[in-house]
């Protein structure tokens, strides 16, 4: 799996600084490694070695393989800190940070001008192993029984899912934040839920299909939904599995937050002392002799 590592390192510059900056600090190059634990991945500092579990070594799951090296090779990089005293250091911090969760989850090339591009993100689970891959997206199967009308709170947006209504978007964004709190629920991360999944089984992907603007604007079975957002549309119509494919095998987490530098400190301004009594004479006016 270092031979990933070096391919990605070859391929972008940024994930090569980063690379060497992790050399330098662990005092040992950075590799890959397999392990025999069924899920999880981590980065350790002491080796210098972002561990995978060995079931990531199949074909199959080379793109999800990637994601996580990247995911893990930032937060790597995020522990070494930054001297936020410094600007320019601080610029490459994150412009470092962003690039890296760019090369794992990056945007999408826009549609002909008379087609709607639709994404929707799930968890894996939901797509493979007899899920949408093979029957694709059904009426029958969207929304919930428990909570009709309920909200997808999502980092960027919300969306609103009906029964018996698919939700979708025009914006790879909004599916990507979905997609990517599916993955954060597999790693342990969401409040009150830190049990550890296997990733390839239980992490978010995006899905897009294309539909002519003919054949939606104007149909009954189209809507929007009433999230407000102009994007998101809803259909009661069936999208067979041949029109779908995979957009984003695996929405890793983040972006890592952007680190701030420091406050700047000002004085408070001091208050006007009040002018000294004047020293001059008062001028005397004489008697009215009232």
């Amino acid at each position: 799996m270092t031979a990933r590592l070096a391919y990605w390192s070859a391929a972008d510059q940024v994930v090569a600084d980063v690379v060497g900056a992790l050399d330098t600090a662990c005092g040992t190059p950075l590799t890959v490694a397999l392990l025999d634990s069924p899920v999880g991945s981590d980065h350790l500092a002491a080796t210098n070695t972002i561990v995978l579990s060995r079931k990531y070594a199949a074909p199959g799951l080379a793109a999800v393989a990637d994601r996580l090296i990247l995911y893990r090779l930032a937060t790597a990089f995020e522990h070494l800190g930054v001297n936020t005293r410094d600007a320019e250091a601080l610029d490459s911090y994150n412009g470092w940070q962003q690039r890296l969760w760019r090369l794992a989850n990056p945007p999408q090339d826009p549609p002909p001008a008379d087609v709607y591009r639709f994404y929707h993100g799930t968890n894996r689970c939901n797509y493979y192993g007899g899920g949408i891959q093979t029957t694709g997206l059904m009426p029958s199967r969207a929304g919930g029984a428990l909570g009709c009308k309920r909200w997808e709170k999502h980092d960027i947006a919300s969306e609103s899912k009906d029964q018996g209504w698919n939700t979708v978007t025009l914006d790879f964004e909004v599916a990507l934040s979905y997609a990517r709190q599916h993955t954060e629920w597999a790693m342990g991360m969401k409040r009150n839920e830190p049990a550890l999944r296997d990733v390839a089984d239980e992490g978010g992907l995006v899905l897009t299909f294309d539909m002519s603007k003919d054949a939606v604007d104007g149909n009954g079975r189209w809507r929007r939904d009433n999230s407000g957002d102009p994007n998101n549309f809803q259909t009661e119509e069936a999208i067979p599995a041949g029109r779908i494919r995979v957009a984003e095998a695996l929405g890793i987490p983040g972006p890592l937050t952007a680190v701030a530098p420091p406050p700047t400190v000002t004085s408070a301004p001091k208050p006007k002392a009040d002018p000294p009594p004047s020293t001059g004479r008062r001028r005397v006016y004489p008697p009215t002799g009232l």
